[in-house]
């Protein structure tokens, strides 16, 4: 979609690049997509995840969508999440392919993109491995206010919804790699922060998905990146699934669970009422939408009274503020399920956050 002085006008379809899922099925292409300025001409890079194959297009594109190149990274099989951003401060943006459970890591290989593959020389460009990280989906941001970007990384599947003691903490969790002079580098040991962190809301359980869903933004206005972290699987009281949310707050000492908050339902200021099966943090976003410097939280509930909704809370210096937030929902839009799809899920996407569970 085309922005413009009136908002988004237009638009056009990115096809993937020749040879993609040839004799496969359920590919999902476009499962996550993230874009930047990879070679610092001004024009974004757009990389594509995808089940069969991840896509990499070289900008600028022209109005009908055609990129200057495109190719397909088949070095990796399949990617679930891709996240770039700039974490050497040159400019550039870097970009990491997130492979998602494989036969050999469930919790999930990360790649650092090293270039396009040369023909006849399989090991040229070839994507570094980040062994120490691990991570589904990722976001790039600066939590710790240096000017680098730093990774953070979600693995929200622990050992009892995988059937894999190499899955996540009990509950889910995050992971962050800082950025720095050097970038990301292969040998790199990331911070791990999940809700049996010090100072984080609630205690780890089973199934609680801590990390299904996360966005990176500056929700105070003190110039460093707070994250917003989905728990969809988030017990309140008895009511199983009934969802969660939780700010984690960047700071010069780095992110950790100090100050963190936890919205749900049943806090007081949110519309409606915590229900078993809501979802509430299947998706999650942070972005100054009122341009003040403060984000403002907006939390998917696409379980919510069958067509789903959105939490919408503006940000404050003490970050979301829950007193006149907002519930959209897919029925005051006209979004309703239909046929064999009785059920809308409005809000299982948003920018930035595809609903994986």
């Amino acid at each position: 979609m085309w922005g413009g002085p009136g908002g988004l006008s237009g638009g056009a379809s990115i096809a993937p690049p020749p040879g993609y899922g040839e004799g496969r099925e359920y590919c999902h292409f476009g499962r996550e997509v993230a874009s930047g300025d990879m070679d610092g001409d001004g024009a974004p890079e757009l990389a594509v995840a995808s089940l069969c194959e991840a896509a990499a297009y070289t900008g600028p594109f022209t109005r009908d969508g055609k990129p200057v190149s495109r190719y397909l990274e088949g070095r990796l099989g399949g990617v679930r999440g891709v996240a770039m951003g700039d974490v050497d401060r040159d400019g550039r943006a870097e970009r990491f392919w997130l492979l998602g459970s494989t036969r050999d890591d469930y919790r999930g290989p990360v790649r650092l993109d090293n270039g396009p593959p040369v023909p006849g020389k399989p090991l040229a460009n070839e994507p570094v491995r980040l062994p120490l990280a691990d991570g589904h989906r990722g976001r790039v941001g600066d939590v710790n206010g240096d000017g680098f970007g730093d990774l953070v990384t979600g693995i929200a599947e622990d050992p009892s919804v995988a059937g894999s003691p190499d899955a996540a903490h009990l509950g889910g969790e995050i992971q962050v790699l800082y950025g720095g002079p050097d970038g990301i580098t292969a040998d790199q040991r990331p911070t791990v922060i999940h809700q049996d962190s010090p100072g984080v809301p609630g205690a780890a359980e089973r199934g609680d998905l801590f990390g299904a869903s996360l966005s990176l933004g500056d929700a105070d206005g003190d110039g460093i990146a707070d994250v917003l972290v989905g728990v969809p699987g988030e017990a309140i009281g008895k009511l199983e699934w009934a969802g969660a949310a939780v700010l984690l707050r960047g700071a010069k000492s780095g992110l950790s669970g100090a100050g963190s908050v936890a919205y749900n339902q049943s806090t007081t200021g949110i519309p409606g009422a915590a229900e078993k099966d809501d979802a509430f943090g299947s998706t999650v976003h942070l972005a100054d939408l009122t341009k003040d410097g403060r984000a403002e939280a907006l939390v998917g509930v696409p379980a919510e009274n069958s067509d789903g909704c959105v939490w919408s809370a503006r940000g404050s210096a003490a970050g979301p503020v829950t007193a006149g937030s907002v519930n959209l929902c897919g029925k005051s839009f006209g979004i309703t399920g239909r046929g064999d799809h009785p059920k809308a899920h409005f809000g299982a996407a948003l920018p930035g956050a595809h609903r994986s569970v």
